[in-house]
């Protein structure tokens, strides 16, 4: 039996059982209440709705948080705010979670109020380093 599962170290490539991919967790994170593949997002907005019938779904946890594109990452999904993304790139959003939009859309939104994704993260960097500088000025 030992050698069945062998022996893992901390640098072996982890494989991970697909199913639990596509787990939908109750708020709490404690209960397993559906599943999504990732596939269609209108998919998941059906199991969502199905869910909050009897029960609050993890909206920040959905699965395959990889299908957002790496440029929309972190603090564009945050501000947007983008919940998830299917394989075709269109994506559950909205204070709400109650829009589908393309993420060439989300870009087209960024392109117009900030000149460009790369650009929103720039202006969120600068005023990042101007509030630390303010903060270190108070201190003294």
């Amino acid at each position: 039996m030992a050698e069945e599962h062998g022996r893992r170290f901390s640098l072996d490539k982890v494989v991970i059982d697909p199913a639990i991919k596509n787990r939908i967790m109750s708020a709490d994170g404690d209960d397993h209440v559906g599943d999504w593949d990732g596939e269609n997002i209108d998919d998941l907005v059906k199991e969502l709705d199905r869910i909050e019938e009897r029960v609050d779904a993890n909206y920040n946890h959905l699965p395959h948080n990889t299908n957002l594109p790496e440029d929309l990452r972190n603090q564009v999904e945050k501000d947007y705010p983008i919940w998830a993304c299917d394989n075709h790139g269109r994506c559950l959003t909205g204070e709400h979670a109650d829009k589908v939009v393309s993420v060439d859309k989300i870009r087209r939104h960024y392109d117009k109020k900030h000149g460009g994704v790369a650009a929103f993260r720039e202006k969120l960097r600068l005023e990042r380093e101007q509030m630390i500088a303010e903060l270190n000025r108070n201190k003294k």
